[in-house]
Protein backbone atom coordinates (compact mmCIF):
# COMPACT_ATOMS: atom_id res chain seq x y z
CA UNK A 1 0.00 0.00 0.00
CA UNK A 2 1.37 3.57 -1.02
CA UNK A 3 2.00 5.79 1.63
CA UNK A 4 -0.55 8.57 -0.38
CA UNK A 5 -3.06 6.25 0.38
CA UNK A 6 -2.11 5.59 4.33
CA UNK A 7 -1.77 9.10 4.46
CA UNK A 8 -4.73 12.38 1.89
CA UNK A 9 -8.74 2.67 7.61
CA UNK A 10 -19.56 -16.23 11.86
CA UNK A 11 -23.27 -16.54 11.69
CA UNK A 12 -24.56 -14.85 14.68
CA UNK A 13 -28.14 -14.60 15.51
CA UNK A 14 -28.78 -11.32 13.65
CA UNK A 15 -32.43 -11.58 13.84
CA UNK A 16 -33.01 -11.61 17.34
CA UNK A 17 -30.82 -7.93 17.14
CA UNK A 18 -33.19 -5.31 19.15
CA UNK A 19 -34.34 -3.06 17.58
CA UNK A 20 -35.25 0.60 18.69
CA UNK A 21 -38.97 1.52 20.16
CA UNK A 22 -40.23 4.31 18.51
CA UNK A 23 -40.39 7.77 19.48
CA UNK A 24 -43.02 10.44 20.31
CA UNK A 25 -43.21 12.40 16.88
CA UNK A 26 -41.80 16.46 18.17
CA UNK A 27 -42.45 19.68 16.59
CA UNK A 28 -39.27 20.16 14.18
CA UNK A 29 -36.93 22.84 15.37
CA UNK A 30 -36.10 24.22 11.70
CA UNK A 31 -37.41 27.39 11.49
CA UNK A 32 -39.04 28.94 8.65
CA UNK A 33 -36.82 31.49 6.43
CA UNK A 34 -33.48 31.25 8.82
CA UNK A 35 -30.58 31.22 6.46
CA UNK A 36 -26.72 31.15 6.88
CA UNK A 37 -23.33 32.00 5.16
CA UNK A 38 -20.25 30.05 5.84
CA UNK A 39 -16.99 30.67 3.95
CA UNK A 40 -14.54 27.76 3.26
CA UNK A 41 -11.30 27.50 1.74
CA UNK A 42 -11.67 24.87 -1.02
CA UNK A 43 -14.52 24.27 -3.45
CA UNK A 44 -16.82 21.64 -3.54
CA UNK A 45 -15.95 18.59 -6.25
CA UNK A 46 -17.53 14.71 -5.16
CA UNK A 47 -19.74 14.19 -2.57
CA UNK A 48 -18.42 10.59 -2.19
CA UNK A 49 -15.49 12.39 0.20
CA UNK A 50 -13.64 8.63 0.63
CA UNK A 51 -12.44 8.58 -2.70
CA UNK A 52 -9.18 8.68 -3.97
CA UNK A 53 -10.52 12.33 -6.01
CA UNK A 54 -13.13 12.95 -3.74
CA UNK A 55 -11.11 13.29 -0.79
CA UNK A 56 -10.57 17.07 0.48
CA UNK A 57 -12.04 18.85 3.42
CA UNK A 58 -15.32 20.79 2.13
CA UNK A 59 -16.62 17.71 0.46
CA UNK A 60 -16.06 16.08 3.66
CA UNK A 61 -17.98 18.94 5.79
CA UNK A 62 -20.89 18.73 3.14
CA UNK A 63 -20.73 15.11 3.27
CA UNK A 64 -20.96 15.01 6.83
CA UNK A 65 -23.84 17.88 6.82
CA UNK A 66 -26.02 15.72 4.29
CA UNK A 67 -25.19 12.20 6.13
CA UNK A 68 -25.89 10.25 9.20
CA UNK A 69 -24.82 7.43 11.16
CA UNK A 70 -24.61 5.61 14.13
CA UNK A 71 -22.06 7.26 15.59
CA UNK A 72 -19.95 10.93 15.55
CA UNK A 73 -17.45 13.41 17.85
CA UNK A 74 -18.28 15.88 19.83
CA UNK A 75 -16.23 18.93 20.74
CA UNK A 76 -14.55 17.20 23.46
CA UNK A 77 -13.51 13.91 21.22
CA UNK A 78 -16.24 11.98 22.78
CA UNK A 79 -18.35 9.31 20.79
CA UNK A 80 -21.93 10.07 20.91
CA UNK A 81 -24.21 7.19 19.68
CA UNK A 82 -27.37 8.59 17.54
CA UNK A 83 -29.88 5.74 18.22
CA UNK A 84 -32.47 7.87 16.07
CA UNK A 85 -30.63 6.26 13.53
CA UNK A 86 -30.04 2.84 15.05
CA UNK A 87 -28.16 0.61 17.26
CA UNK A 88 -25.22 -1.55 17.34
CA UNK A 89 -24.01 -4.20 19.85
CA UNK A 90 -21.10 -6.37 20.34
CA UNK A 91 -22.29 -9.85 20.06
CA UNK A 92 -19.04 -11.86 20.40
CA UNK A 93 -15.39 -11.03 21.73
CA UNK A 94 -14.20 -14.00 19.70
CA UNK A 95 -14.13 -13.40 17.54
CA UNK A 96 -15.60 -10.37 17.93
CA UNK A 97 -18.53 -9.59 16.15
CA UNK A 98 -20.69 -6.89 16.22
CA UNK A 99 -24.86 -6.32 14.83
CA UNK A 100 -25.94 -3.02 13.53
CA UNK A 101 -29.87 -2.48 13.59
CA UNK A 102 -31.16 0.29 11.08
CA UNK A 103 -34.15 2.11 13.33
CA UNK A 104 -37.71 1.59 12.22
CA UNK A 105 -38.76 4.66 9.95
CA UNK A 106 -34.66 5.99 8.59
CA UNK A 107 -35.15 7.36 5.28
CA UNK A 108 -33.52 8.45 2.36
CA UNK A 109 -34.11 11.78 1.02
CA UNK A 110 -36.13 10.86 -1.22
CA UNK A 111 -38.76 8.91 0.96
CA UNK A 112 -36.69 5.69 0.35
CA UNK A 113 -36.08 3.37 3.42
CA UNK A 114 -32.74 3.02 4.58
CA UNK A 115 -31.75 -0.89 5.78
CA UNK A 116 -29.33 -3.73 6.06
CA UNK A 117 -28.86 -3.23 2.48
CA UNK A 118 -27.50 0.47 2.08
CA UNK A 119 -25.29 -1.17 5.29
CA UNK A 120 -24.05 -4.02 3.23
CA UNK A 121 -22.92 -1.97 0.25
CA UNK A 122 -20.82 0.29 2.96
CA UNK A 123 -18.93 -2.89 3.66
CA UNK A 124 -18.63 -3.69 0.30
CA UNK A 125 -17.30 -0.29 -1.01
CA UNK A 126 -15.08 0.29 2.43
CA UNK A 127 -13.79 -3.00 3.39
CA UNK A 128 -11.87 -3.45 0.67
CA UNK A 129 -12.75 -7.17 0.71
CA UNK A 130 -14.65 -7.66 -2.53
CA UNK A 131 -11.86 -6.03 -4.21
CA UNK A 132 -9.03 -7.47 -7.57
CA UNK A 133 -6.44 -8.70 -6.02
CA UNK A 134 -3.13 -7.20 -6.19
CA UNK A 135 -4.74 -3.79 -7.69
CA UNK A 136 -5.11 -0.21 -6.86
CA UNK A 137 -8.30 1.24 -7.06
CA UNK A 138 -7.03 4.97 -7.59
CA UNK A 139 -5.40 4.11 -10.46
CA UNK A 140 -8.51 3.62 -12.68
CA UNK A 141 -9.87 7.08 -12.43
CA UNK A 142 -8.46 10.17 -14.12
CA UNK A 143 -6.29 12.14 -10.78
CA UNK A 144 -7.97 15.71 -12.01
CA UNK A 145 -11.17 14.64 -13.35
CA UNK A 146 -12.14 11.55 -11.24
CA UNK A 147 -13.64 9.81 -14.25
CA UNK A 148 -13.33 6.18 -14.95
CA UNK A 149 -10.08 5.54 -17.67
CA UNK A 150 -11.61 2.69 -18.56
CA UNK A 151 -15.73 1.16 -18.31
CA UNK A 152 -14.70 -2.14 -19.20
CA UNK A 153 -12.32 -2.80 -16.68
CA UNK A 154 -13.92 -6.29 -15.46
CA UNK A 155 -12.18 -5.92 -11.93
CA UNK A 156 -14.14 -5.09 -9.06
CA UNK A 157 -12.45 -1.73 -7.64
CA UNK A 158 -13.70 0.08 -5.16
CA UNK A 159 -11.56 3.06 -5.01
CA UNK A 160 -11.76 3.82 -0.91
CA UNK A 161 -9.44 5.45 1.51
CA UNK A 162 -11.48 4.66 4.42
CA UNK A 163 -10.20 1.20 5.30
CA UNK A 164 -6.95 0.74 4.95
CA UNK A 165 -5.50 -2.36 7.22
CA UNK A 166 -7.95 -1.11 10.48
CA UNK A 167 -11.31 -1.01 11.40
CA UNK A 168 -13.57 -2.12 8.66
CA UNK A 169 -11.14 -4.13 6.64
CA UNK A 170 -10.26 -6.12 8.99
CA UNK A 171 -14.23 -7.70 8.31
CA UNK A 172 -13.55 -10.02 5.15
CA UNK A 173 -16.19 -12.00 5.14
CA UNK A 174 -19.97 -11.72 4.37
CA UNK A 175 -21.50 -9.99 6.78
CA UNK A 176 -25.12 -11.66 8.00
CA UNK A 177 -28.32 -10.30 6.98
CA UNK A 178 -30.98 -10.61 9.75
CA UNK A 179 -35.00 -11.77 7.93
CA UNK A 180 -36.07 -8.48 8.43
CA UNK A 181 -33.16 -6.78 6.72
CA UNK A 182 -32.69 -3.94 9.06
CA UNK A 183 -29.68 -5.94 11.00
CA UNK A 184 -26.35 -6.87 9.86
CA UNK A 185 -23.60 -8.73 12.03
CA UNK A 186 -20.08 -7.77 10.97
CA UNK A 187 -16.90 -10.66 11.96
CA UNK A 188 -13.64 -8.94 12.28
CA UNK A 189 -10.76 -10.63 11.29
CA UNK A 190 -9.00 -10.01 14.66
CA UNK A 191 -9.90 -7.48 17.93
CA UNK A 192 -9.81 -4.16 17.15
CA UNK A 193 -10.38 -0.86 19.41
CA UNK A 194 -11.52 0.83 16.25
CA UNK A 195 -14.83 -1.12 16.73
CA UNK A 196 -17.40 0.97 17.58
CA UNK A 197 -16.28 3.80 14.68
CA UNK A 198 -15.53 1.09 12.51
CA UNK A 199 -18.68 1.21 10.36
CA UNK A 200 -20.95 3.51 9.28
CA UNK A 201 -19.81 6.10 11.56
CA UNK A 202 -17.92 9.36 12.25
CA UNK A 203 -16.17 9.01 9.08
CA UNK A 204 -18.33 6.87 6.99
CA UNK A 205 -20.45 9.15 4.42
CA UNK A 206 -22.26 6.20 2.97
CA UNK A 207 -24.48 6.00 -0.32
CA UNK A 208 -27.95 4.82 -0.82
CA UNK A 209 -27.99 1.39 -2.53
CA UNK A 210 -31.27 2.15 -4.58
CA UNK A 211 -29.32 4.81 -6.31
CA UNK A 212 -26.00 3.19 -6.76
CA UNK A 213 -27.79 0.15 -8.41
CA UNK A 214 -30.54 2.39 -10.40
CA UNK A 215 -27.06 4.45 -12.00
CA UNK A 216 -24.91 1.21 -12.43
CA UNK A 217 -27.76 -1.12 -13.85
CA UNK A 218 -29.94 2.09 -16.07
CA UNK A 219 -32.64 1.43 -14.07
CA UNK A 220 -35.74 3.76 -13.38
CA UNK A 221 -37.34 1.10 -10.56
CA UNK A 222 -35.34 2.17 -7.11
CA UNK A 223 -36.53 -1.71 -5.75
CA UNK A 224 -35.83 -3.77 -8.29
CA UNK A 225 -32.44 -1.85 -8.33
CA UNK A 226 -31.33 -2.38 -4.31
CA UNK A 227 -32.30 -5.81 -4.98
CA UNK A 228 -29.84 -6.00 -8.11
CA UNK A 229 -27.26 -4.47 -5.72
CA UNK A 230 -28.09 -7.21 -3.06
CA UNK A 231 -27.72 -10.16 -4.80
CA UNK A 232 -24.62 -8.74 -6.37
CA UNK A 233 -22.85 -8.51 -3.00
CA UNK A 234 -24.13 -11.69 -1.01
CA UNK A 235 -23.78 -13.55 -4.45
CA UNK A 236 -20.19 -12.36 -5.51
CA UNK A 237 -21.66 -11.46 -8.58
CA UNK A 238 -18.51 -10.25 -10.59
CA UNK A 239 -19.66 -8.56 -13.25
CA UNK A 240 -22.29 -6.95 -11.12
CA UNK A 241 -19.93 -5.74 -8.53
CA UNK A 242 -17.68 -4.26 -11.18
CA UNK A 243 -20.45 -2.04 -12.71
CA UNK A 244 -21.35 -1.22 -8.87
CA UNK A 245 -17.78 -0.06 -7.84
CA UNK A 246 -17.02 1.82 -10.94
CA UNK A 247 -20.67 3.96 -10.08
CA UNK A 248 -19.97 4.47 -6.52
CA UNK A 249 -16.23 5.95 -7.43
CA UNK A 250 -17.39 8.01 -9.77
CA UNK A 251 -20.84 9.12 -10.26
CA UNK A 252 -20.76 11.47 -7.11
CA UNK A 253 -17.95 14.09 -8.69
CA UNK A 254 -19.59 16.83 -9.92
CA UNK A 255 -18.93 19.84 -12.05
CA UNK A 256 -21.92 21.58 -10.92
CA UNK A 257 -25.46 21.24 -10.55
CA UNK A 258 -25.80 17.18 -11.83
CA UNK A 259 -29.07 16.70 -13.97
CA UNK A 260 -29.57 13.78 -12.21
CA UNK A 261 -30.87 14.83 -8.37
CA UNK A 262 -31.21 11.56 -7.17
CA UNK A 263 -27.31 11.50 -6.96
CA UNK A 264 -27.91 14.22 -4.20
CA UNK A 265 -30.01 11.93 -2.37
CA UNK A 266 -28.90 12.06 0.95
CA UNK A 267 -29.86 10.52 4.86
CA UNK A 268 -28.43 13.38 7.37
CA UNK A 269 -30.16 17.02 8.30
CA UNK A 270 -29.15 18.45 4.63
CA UNK A 271 -29.71 17.65 1.55
CA UNK A 272 -27.53 19.21 -1.67
CA UNK A 273 -30.36 21.99 -2.86
CA UNK A 274 -27.75 23.81 -5.34
CA UNK A 275 -24.72 24.23 -6.38
CA UNK A 276 -22.29 26.32 -8.54
CA UNK A 277 -18.50 25.06 -9.46
CA UNK A 278 -15.85 27.23 -7.68
CA UNK A 279 -18.43 29.60 -6.53
CA UNK A 280 -21.50 28.11 -3.63
CA UNK A 281 -23.17 25.32 -2.79
CA UNK A 282 -26.73 25.48 -0.99
CA UNK A 283 -27.52 23.23 1.75
CA UNK A 284 -31.16 22.82 2.99
CA UNK A 285 -33.17 21.27 5.46
CA UNK A 286 -34.30 17.77 4.73
CA UNK A 287 -37.51 17.51 4.95
CA UNK A 288 -37.60 13.44 5.55
CA UNK A 289 -35.12 13.67 8.11
CA UNK A 290 -36.61 12.94 11.65
CA UNK A 291 -33.16 11.64 13.72
CA UNK A 292 -31.82 13.64 16.55
CA UNK A 293 -29.98 15.72 14.43
CA UNK A 294 -32.63 17.44 12.74
CA UNK A 295 -31.52 21.42 11.08
CA UNK A 296 -32.26 24.28 12.68
CA UNK A 297 -31.43 27.05 9.99
CA UNK A 298 -33.55 26.01 7.14
CA UNK A 299 -30.57 27.05 4.12
CA UNK A 300 -27.02 27.16 4.48
CA UNK A 301 -25.02 28.28 1.59
CA UNK A 302 -21.06 27.69 1.54
CA UNK A 303 -19.05 30.18 -0.14
CA UNK A 304 -15.81 29.02 -1.76
CA UNK A 305 -13.10 31.82 -1.28
CA UNK A 306 -9.58 30.68 -0.97
CA UNK A 307 -8.22 34.42 -0.03
CA UNK A 308 -7.96 34.24 3.94
CA UNK A 309 -8.18 38.31 3.57
CA UNK A 310 -11.17 37.56 1.29
CA UNK A 311 -13.21 35.74 4.08
CA UNK A 312 -12.50 38.58 6.87
CA UNK A 313 -13.85 40.96 4.47
CA UNK A 314 -16.98 39.22 4.39
CA UNK A 315 -17.60 38.57 7.36
CA UNK A 316 -16.69 42.38 8.39
CA UNK A 317 -19.57 43.37 5.77
CA UNK A 318 -22.08 40.40 7.08
CA UNK A 319 -21.54 38.02 3.47
CA UNK A 320 -20.54 35.66 5.74
CA UNK A 321 -21.61 34.89 9.45
CA UNK A 322 -19.04 31.75 9.98
CA UNK A 323 -15.41 32.06 8.43
CA UNK A 324 -12.76 29.47 8.74
CA UNK A 325 -9.44 31.15 6.96
CA UNK A 326 -5.94 29.63 6.98
CA UNK A 327 -4.22 32.56 9.73
CA UNK A 328 -1.38 34.91 9.16
CA UNK A 329 -0.70 37.75 10.58
CA UNK A 330 -2.66 39.93 8.64
CA UNK A 331 -5.77 37.76 9.02
CA UNK A 332 -5.54 37.87 12.65
CA UNK A 333 -5.30 42.05 12.68
CA UNK A 334 -7.89 42.15 10.01
CA UNK A 335 -10.14 39.51 12.36
CA UNK A 336 -8.97 41.83 15.52
CA UNK A 337 -10.76 45.06 14.37
CA UNK A 338 -14.12 43.21 13.72
CA UNK A 339 -16.94 42.88 16.22
CA UNK A 340 -16.71 39.25 15.89
CA UNK A 341 -16.30 36.05 17.67
CA UNK A 342 -12.90 34.76 17.03
CA UNK A 343 -11.52 31.18 18.31
CA UNK A 344 -8.27 29.49 18.31
CA UNK A 345 -8.46 25.52 18.52
CA UNK A 346 -6.14 22.40 17.24
CA UNK A 347 -7.15 20.05 13.80
CA UNK A 348 -6.58 16.51 14.04
CA UNK A 349 -3.29 16.70 12.50
CA UNK A 350 0.06 17.40 14.04
CA UNK A 351 3.65 18.12 12.31
CA UNK A 352 6.54 15.48 13.83
CA UNK A 353 10.00 14.72 12.63
CA UNK A 354 10.51 10.83 12.34
CA UNK A 355 13.78 8.95 12.42
CA UNK A 356 14.58 6.07 10.21
CA UNK A 357 14.95 2.80 12.42
CA UNK A 358 16.82 0.81 9.39
CA UNK A 359 16.98 0.68 5.86
CA UNK A 360 18.04 4.40 6.31
CA UNK A 361 20.39 6.39 3.80
CA UNK A 362 23.36 6.35 6.08
CA UNK A 363 22.45 4.24 9.07
CA UNK A 364 23.03 6.60 11.61
CA UNK A 365 20.11 6.21 13.43
CA UNK A 366 20.77 2.35 13.80
CA UNK A 367 22.12 3.62 17.48
CA UNK A 368 20.13 5.31 20.06
CA UNK A 369 22.40 7.46 21.41
CA UNK A 370 23.17 8.84 18.21
CA UNK A 371 19.09 9.28 17.76
CA UNK A 372 19.27 10.98 21.46
CA UNK A 373 21.79 13.04 20.58
CA UNK A 374 19.91 14.29 17.15
CA UNK A 375 16.91 14.60 19.16
CA UNK A 376 18.54 17.14 21.79
CA UNK A 377 19.63 19.48 18.84
CA UNK A 378 15.93 20.02 17.52
CA UNK A 379 14.62 23.47 18.28
CA UNK A 380 11.38 22.54 18.82
CA UNK A 381 10.14 25.47 20.70
CA UNK A 382 11.89 27.97 17.69
CA UNK A 383 10.00 26.05 15.22
CA UNK A 384 6.78 27.04 16.71
CA UNK A 385 7.17 30.16 17.36
CA UNK A 386 8.79 30.89 13.72
CA UNK A 387 5.92 28.47 11.89
CA UNK A 388 3.58 30.69 13.19
CA UNK A 389 4.59 34.04 14.03
CA UNK A 390 1.88 36.22 14.84
CA UNK A 391 -0.84 34.07 13.36
CA UNK A 392 -0.74 32.31 16.74
CA UNK A 393 1.26 33.78 19.46
CA UNK A 394 0.16 31.81 21.77
CA UNK A 395 0.53 27.74 20.09
CA UNK A 396 3.19 25.65 21.80
CA UNK A 397 4.54 22.33 21.16
CA UNK A 398 2.86 19.12 21.35
CA UNK A 399 4.83 16.69 24.18
CA UNK A 400 3.18 13.53 23.54
CA UNK A 401 3.38 11.03 20.55
CA UNK A 402 -0.21 9.21 21.33
CA UNK A 403 -2.28 11.97 23.23
CA UNK A 404 -2.91 15.70 21.26
CA UNK A 405 -4.04 19.15 23.22
CA UNK A 406 -6.85 18.89 25.00
CA UNK A 407 -7.19 15.31 25.33
CA UNK A 408 -8.06 14.40 28.46
CA UNK A 409 -4.95 12.32 29.53
CA UNK A 410 -2.83 14.61 27.36
CA UNK A 411 -1.18 16.71 30.39
CA UNK A 412 -0.51 13.14 32.40
CA UNK A 413 1.21 11.79 29.29
CA UNK A 414 3.52 14.95 29.23
CA UNK A 415 4.06 14.56 32.65
CA UNK A 416 5.17 11.20 32.82
CA UNK A 417 6.97 10.41 29.43
CA UNK A 418 10.24 11.80 29.41
CA UNK A 419 9.32 14.48 26.72
CA UNK A 420 10.73 17.16 29.03
CA UNK A 421 14.18 15.92 28.24
CA UNK A 422 13.71 17.45 24.77
CA UNK A 423 11.95 20.89 25.75
CA UNK A 424 14.80 22.69 24.42
CA UNK A 425 17.95 22.21 22.38
CA UNK A 426 21.24 20.42 24.87
CA UNK A 427 23.83 20.97 22.80
CA UNK A 428 26.52 20.01 25.27
CA UNK A 429 24.28 17.01 26.04
CA UNK A 430 24.54 15.59 22.22
CA UNK A 431 28.06 15.97 22.04
CA UNK A 432 28.43 13.89 25.43
CA UNK A 433 26.16 11.25 23.50
CA UNK A 434 28.23 11.13 19.76
CA UNK A 435 31.25 10.78 22.26
CA UNK A 436 29.17 7.89 23.92
CA UNK A 437 28.48 6.05 20.88
CA UNK A 438 32.20 7.19 19.44
CA UNK A 439 30.31 8.62 16.33
CA UNK A 440 32.08 11.74 14.64
CA UNK A 441 30.35 13.79 12.14
CA UNK A 442 27.35 11.86 11.48
CA UNK A 443 25.45 12.56 8.51
CA UNK A 444 21.75 12.98 8.57
CA UNK A 445 19.53 13.53 5.15
CA UNK A 446 15.92 15.10 5.78
CA UNK A 447 13.15 14.40 3.63
CA UNK A 448 10.46 16.51 3.43
CA UNK A 449 8.20 18.52 0.92
CA UNK A 450 10.01 20.10 -1.44
CA UNK A 451 7.24 22.90 -2.50
CA UNK A 452 6.42 23.65 0.99
CA UNK A 453 7.94 26.85 2.44
CA UNK A 454 7.09 25.88 5.59
CA UNK A 455 8.81 22.68 6.25
CA UNK A 456 11.92 24.67 4.18
CA UNK A 457 11.95 26.52 7.35
CA UNK A 458 11.75 23.69 9.88
CA UNK A 459 14.41 22.01 8.31
CA UNK A 460 16.97 25.05 7.87
CA UNK A 461 16.51 25.18 11.70
CA UNK A 462 16.99 22.22 12.48
CA UNK A 463 20.21 21.97 10.48
CA UNK A 464 21.48 25.13 11.67
CA UNK A 465 20.79 23.76 15.76
CA UNK A 466 22.31 20.52 15.09
CA UNK A 467 25.44 21.39 13.19
CA UNK A 468 26.43 22.70 16.14
CA UNK A 469 26.74 19.38 18.02
CA UNK A 470 28.99 18.15 14.84
CA UNK A 471 25.69 16.40 12.72
CA UNK A 472 25.87 17.23 9.21
CA UNK A 473 22.37 17.54 7.82
CA UNK A 474 21.42 17.60 4.31
CA UNK A 475 18.35 18.19 2.07
CA UNK A 476 16.87 15.34 0.51
CA UNK A 477 13.41 17.34 -0.27
CA UNK A 478 11.05 16.10 -3.02
CA UNK A 479 8.04 17.14 -5.13
CA UNK A 480 6.87 13.41 -4.45
CA UNK A 481 7.75 12.82 -1.33
CA UNK A 482 5.05 11.17 -0.11
CA UNK A 483 5.90 7.98 -2.28
CA UNK A 484 9.52 8.57 -0.99
CA UNK A 485 8.15 7.84 2.50
CA UNK A 486 9.27 4.23 3.91
CA UNK A 487 11.49 4.10 0.66
CA UNK A 488 14.48 1.77 1.76
CA UNK A 489 18.17 4.18 2.12
CA UNK A 490 16.49 6.78 0.58
CA UNK A 491 16.36 9.34 3.80
CA UNK A 492 17.48 9.47 7.55
CA UNK A 493 14.55 11.08 8.81
CA UNK A 494 11.05 12.79 7.54
CA UNK A 495 8.88 15.92 8.54
CA UNK A 496 5.78 15.87 7.94
CA UNK A 497 2.25 15.33 9.46
CA UNK A 498 -0.79 12.76 10.50
CA UNK A 499 -3.84 13.23 10.68
CA UNK A 500 -6.06 11.03 13.04
CA UNK A 501 -9.68 11.22 12.63
CA UNK A 502 -10.36 9.41 15.78
CA UNK A 503 -8.61 9.73 19.11
CA UNK A 504 -7.33 7.09 21.55
CA UNK A 505 -6.06 4.32 20.44
CA UNK A 506 -7.54 4.18 16.86
CA UNK A 507 -4.24 4.42 14.88
CA UNK A 508 -1.32 3.64 17.07
CA UNK A 509 -0.64 0.16 16.23
CA UNK A 510 -1.00 1.07 12.35
CA UNK A 511 1.95 3.79 13.09
CA UNK A 512 3.85 2.57 15.90
CA UNK A 513 3.27 -1.16 16.02
CA UNK A 514 6.21 -3.30 14.25
CA UNK A 515 3.85 -4.66 11.52
CA UNK A 516 2.01 -1.52 11.56
CA UNK A 517 0.38 -0.76 8.31
CA UNK A 518 1.36 2.91 8.36
CA UNK A 519 4.92 2.18 9.90
CA UNK A 520 6.70 3.76 7.27
CA UNK A 521 10.60 4.05 9.71
CA UNK A 522 10.78 0.72 10.25
CA UNK A 523 10.41 1.02 14.09
CA UNK A 524 10.00 -2.18 16.43
CA UNK A 525 9.88 -2.35 20.00
CA UNK A 526 8.48 -5.00 22.20
CA UNK A 527 7.50 -3.04 24.73
CA UNK A 528 5.58 -0.67 22.54
CA UNK A 529 4.21 -3.75 20.76
CA UNK A 530 3.18 -5.11 24.28
CA UNK A 531 1.36 -2.24 25.30
CA UNK A 532 -0.76 -1.09 22.03
CA UNK A 533 -1.50 -4.70 22.15
CA UNK A 534 -2.84 -4.31 25.50
CA UNK A 535 -4.81 -1.03 25.29
CA UNK A 536 -6.29 -2.30 21.75
CA UNK A 537 -8.50 -5.52 22.92
CA UNK A 538 -11.94 -5.14 22.66
CA UNK A 539 -12.54 -6.11 26.73
CA UNK A 540 -10.57 -3.42 29.37
CA UNK A 541 -12.35 -0.31 30.14
CA UNK A 542 -11.07 3.33 28.84
CA UNK A 543 -9.20 4.14 31.82
CA UNK A 544 -7.33 1.40 31.73
CA UNK A 545 -6.88 2.04 28.04
CA UNK A 546 -5.43 5.20 28.20
CA UNK A 547 -3.06 4.23 31.34
CA UNK A 548 -1.47 1.41 29.15
CA UNK A 549 -1.36 4.21 26.31
CA UNK A 550 0.74 6.93 28.64
CA UNK A 551 3.42 3.86 29.19
CA UNK A 552 3.62 3.42 25.66
CA UNK A 553 3.74 7.30 24.97
CA UNK A 554 6.78 6.99 27.28
CA UNK A 555 8.34 4.44 25.99
CA UNK A 556 8.28 5.60 22.34
CA UNK A 557 10.34 8.68 23.82
CA UNK A 558 12.41 6.60 25.34
CA UNK A 559 13.25 4.71 22.31
CA UNK A 560 14.14 8.01 20.76
CA UNK A 561 11.46 6.99 18.14
CA UNK A 562 11.41 11.07 16.97
CA UNK A 563 9.74 13.97 17.93
CA UNK A 564 6.13 15.66 18.19
CA UNK A 565 6.60 19.21 16.85
CA UNK A 566 3.24 20.80 17.15
CA UNK A 567 -0.92 20.66 16.54
CA UNK A 568 -1.80 22.02 13.50
CA UNK A 569 -3.71 25.26 14.76
CA UNK A 570 -7.26 26.69 13.62
CA UNK A 571 -9.54 29.65 14.14
CA UNK A 572 -13.05 30.06 13.26
CA UNK A 573 -14.53 33.62 13.24
CA UNK A 574 -18.36 33.83 13.55
CA UNK A 575 -20.85 36.91 14.23
CA UNK A 576 -22.47 35.93 17.40
CA UNK A 577 -25.13 38.07 16.75
CA UNK A 578 -26.30 36.01 13.76
CA UNK A 579 -25.40 32.52 14.53
CA UNK A 580 -25.49 30.49 18.46
CA UNK A 581 -23.67 27.09 19.61
CA UNK A 582 -20.50 27.31 17.29
CA UNK A 583 -17.82 25.21 18.42
CA UNK A 584 -14.74 23.22 17.31
CA UNK A 585 -13.66 20.04 17.31
CA UNK A 586 -10.41 19.04 17.54
CA UNK A 587 -10.64 16.44 14.81
CA UNK A 588 -12.86 16.14 11.35
CA UNK A 589 -15.03 18.08 10.61
CA UNK A 590 -14.00 20.60 13.01
CA UNK A 591 -16.31 23.35 13.11
CA UNK A 592 -19.09 21.35 11.71
CA UNK A 593 -19.20 19.12 14.31
CA UNK A 594 -22.57 20.62 15.15
CA UNK A 595 -23.77 21.96 12.41
CA UNK A 596 -27.45 20.56 12.76
CA UNK A 597 -27.71 22.69 15.77
CA UNK A 598 -26.58 26.01 14.84
CA UNK A 599 -29.33 28.54 15.38
CA UNK A 600 -29.66 32.09 14.33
Amino acid sequence: MSATRIMATLAIAAATAIALAGCVPQASPTIDGSELTIAVTQPYTSGNPVTAFGAGETNTTIAYATGTGFTYFNDESQLVRDESFGHFVKVSDDPLAVTYTVADGVRWSDGSAVDAVDLLLEWAATSGALNAADADAASTVDPETGAPIDRSDPRVLFDSTAGDDTGIALVTELPQMSDDRLSLTLVFDEPTADWRTAFFGPGSFAKPAHVVGMMAFASDNAITAKERVFSAISENNEKDLAAIARTWNTVFNFEGMPANKSLLVSSGPYVVSEYVANQYVTLRANENYSGMREATFQEIRVRFMSDPLAQAQALLVGAVQIAVPSMNSDVRDALATMDATIRDGYTDSFEHLDLQFAESKSGVFDDVLVRQAFLKTVPRAEIVATVFDDAYPRATTRDSFLFAPGDAEYRSARSANGSADYGEPDIEGAKDLLAEAEVSKPAVCILYDADDAMREDEYALIKESAAKAGFVVSDCSSEDWQQTLGTPEAYDAALFSWQSTRPGVGVAPAVFGTDGFANLNYFSDATVDSLLSEASSVSIDASERDALLIEADAALWASAYGTPLYQNPVTIAFDQDRVENVSLSSLSPGVWWNVWEWKP
